[in-house]
């Protein structure tokens, strides 16, 4: 599916709508029955796929690494910003599977103390939810284009380009990049050093690019359902090219993505997912500049009362 435009107006505009219907009944809301309705394929539907794994030599660039070049995307994931890391939340919104693999449950193993604030970010997101405060409302950061890592990794359609100790990903809907060495230099950037994509630094363990991001701000969440993590995040993502039988006829040539992430602070161990990037059309890769005049919606957000989301800080950390 082509990515659209994302216009951070309307998205204020459908906030301020949902607001307005916060105290109309759940189930006059609800669009999908959640015993009823088949759930879209996340990570459980990718692991039984990859059991049928199909053998693949993988292309090699002209100075001998992985060719991983091209165009890739997820088969659906998102639809202007809804999506959900576990399994279905929202009856005015498809059932879905979880992305998480690790643990088993498919739920992000939050520490009692984050999985509170999780619940008092959802209670103030104006959506219309049972249970909601109604005061300090919270929108998604992404809703002013404000992303991270790994939520990057399935939106839209992006471009991977190789040259000799370097790979870079051109997220073409909204103006994000990434820079990744895989020369061996080390992560020399100041712990004090906070970015919203992180430091990247990748090696290549056979035909698989295994990228290690530190330095990440802890200002964005992974979903539109305010799943968070801290700036003392540590990820490690492995990218492999995989080639499967699909269960409904056919086959495709993917990249078999994963992602595990550290943060004693908020988690109680470590978790996974995992998705498949699929190779796609250029033709899908939209650009448009997802910034363009934001200062007027910002003011809108706040006049409705919607606060940003400035990160946590976990218990015994330094207040900055």
């Amino acid at each position: 599916m082509t990515h659209r435009g994302f216009n951070p107006f309307v998205a204020v505009a459908l906030i301020a709508m949902a607001v307005t219907i916060a105290s109309a009944p759940t189930a006059g809301q609800a669009i999908f029955d959640r015993e009823k309705t088949p759930r879209q394929p996340r990570a459980p539907s990718w692991v039984a796929e990859k059991a049928n794994r199909l053998p693949i030599e993988t292309p090699r660039t002209p100075w001998g690494e992985p060719d991983f070049r091209g165009f890739y995307g997820t088969d659906g994931v998102s639809s202007d910003n809804i999506e959900r890391i576990e399994d279905w939340l929202d009856p005015a919104t498809p059932p879905t599977e979880t992305f998480i693999v690790d643990p088993p449950d498919g739920r992000v193993p939050y520490q009692p103390w984050a999985l509170a604030e999780r619940a008092r970010f959802r209670a103030a997101l104006g959506r219309g939810w049972p249970g909601e405060s109604g005061d300090k409302l919270y929108m998604d950061p992404q809703t002013f284009c404000m992303t991270g890592i790994p939520r990057i990794a399935w939106r839209a359609v992006w471009q991977i380009m190789q040259s000799p100790g370097y790979v870079f990903i051109n997220l073409g809907w909204g103006h994000f990049y990434r820079v990744i060495p895989t020369d061996g230099r080390p992560n020399d950037l100041p712990a004090n050093v906070k970015l919203w994509l992180g430091n990247s630094r990748g090696r290549w363990e056979g035909d698989t690019l295994v990228v290690e991001v530190t330095n990440l701000n802890g200002k964005t969440w992974f979903d539109s359902y305010a799943n968070f993590y801290s700036e003392n995040a540590r990820m490690v993502e492995r990218w492999t090219l995989v080639r499967t039988a699909r269960p409904q006829g056919g086959e495709r040539v993917s990249i078999d993505w994963q992602v595990t992430i550290e943060d004693p602070a908020v988690f109680t161990r470590p978790w996974t997912m995992n998705l498949p990037l699929v190779r796609r059309s250029p033709d899908e890769s939209w650009e448009h500049m997802c910034h363009e005049g934001n200062a007027n919606h910002i003011d809108e957000a706040k006049t409705l009362g919607f606060q940003w989301f400035w990160g946590v800080v976990p218990p015994g950390s330094p207040v900055r």
